[in-house]
């Protein structure tokens, strides 16, 4: 069971009997007078000086619980729209660096394939508010960037940071996709799930990696999308397949990615329009009424019972201005 209220240093609370000091009688606020019985009653005054104390109580109690670091943890919030749980796995290869396309094109003329694929991913995150997503990049070996986070300003800037330093110098895609798939491991099932793989090709996967990856796609209902970046003629066309791209590590790629138990498209792009085309697609398909749980941050009471205590020496103070020290 979760408490409404916990503390974040609790043994502070242990100073709390301190608040009753101002409970007990001093010599110092008593006037002297030969005729005390001659006095008249006087409620005005005794209920000032109730409030005296009471004040000067409830600032003590304020302090000492705001000290305490009063608060509330393990707070969830169900949050419902329109969208699904999107990894985005790119190839941060030294191949993406290369120029893309044969043609120059009138958005990115001489631009890289990490460019184009920087620009349109940047879109695609924009115009998908209620996802959860992911950023991943892989070469060498994946490179978990940014876990599944609902802060999309995370994930530009994490897109944006692979316009900085060179590519890997291989591409070892059965790694970047075992490790995709195991970001989903152990999250809870609340709608879509796709991981959009980025790359221009050049990989080939082990049969036990082959293996590996169907069962974690099934075991997580996951989708894939494989968006191909082509460099002209040096890159087959995986749609027409002819029998001189039998062996090439993309067509391969390919044949195996339409073994898979669970929905596999694939999007070849050959320039920065094929792109933004392929993310829009993407965008349109991956629309569906999700509800996810978030959860929040510890949310901290203590400055409440700071305020409280300064509202109550403020009182004080203007008691302390009108209250009689002594009679001539």
């Amino acid at each position: 069971m979760t408490l409404p209220i916990d503390f974040a240093q609790p043994w502070m609370l242990l100073m709390l009997p301190l608040a009753l000091l101002p409970l007990l009688p001093r010599r110092s606020d008593t006037l002297v007078f030969a005729h005390v019985a001659w006095l008249p009653v006087d409620p005005v005054g005794r209920a000032v000086g109730l409030l005296w104390r009471g004040c000067a109580v409830l600032a003590m109690l304020g302090i000492v619980a705001g000290l305490a670091g009063p608060g509330r943890s393990h707070l969830q919030v169900l949050r419902v729209g329109s969208g699904a749980e999107i990894l985005i796995l790119m190839d941060r290869s030294s191949s993406m660096d290369d120029v893309m396309g044969a043609k120059p094109v009138v958005e990115s003329a001489g631009a890289s394939k990490n460019e184009v694929a920087r620009h349109a991913l940047t879109r695609f995150v924009d115009e998908r508010p209620d996802d959860r997503l992911a950023f991943m990049m892989f070469g060498i070996s994946p490179i978990p960037v940014v876990p599944f986070t609902p802060n999309h300003r995370i994930i530009q800037e994490a897109i944006a940071g692979t316009a900085f330093g060179r590519g890997m110098p291989d591409t070892q895609l059965d790694r970047g996709l075992l490790a995709a798939i195991g970001q989903f491991d152990g999250r809870q099932y609340s709608g879509r799930r796709a991981i959009v793989l980025v790359s221009d090709g050049g990989a080939r996967l082990g049969v036990h990696a082959r293996q590996e990856i169907k069962r974690g796609l099934v075991r997580d209902q996951i989708a894939l999308y494989f968006i191909y970046l082509r460099s002209g003629a040096y890159s087959p066309d995986l749609n027409a397949l002819t029998s001189s791209d039998e062996s090439s590590a993309e067509a391969e790629l390919h044949r195996y990615f339409l073994t898979l138990n669970t929905p596999y498209r694939l999007y070849q792009a050959g320039d920065a329009h094929a792109m933004a085309a392929a993310m829009a697609e993407i965008n349109r398909q991956q629309k569906a009424r999700v509800s996810l749980v978030e959860r929040l941050p510890r949310q901290d009471r203590s400055p409440y019972c700071f305020a409280a205590a300064l509202l109550c020496c403020a009182l004080l103070l203007a008691l302390r201005l009108v209250q009689v020290r002594s009679w001539s």
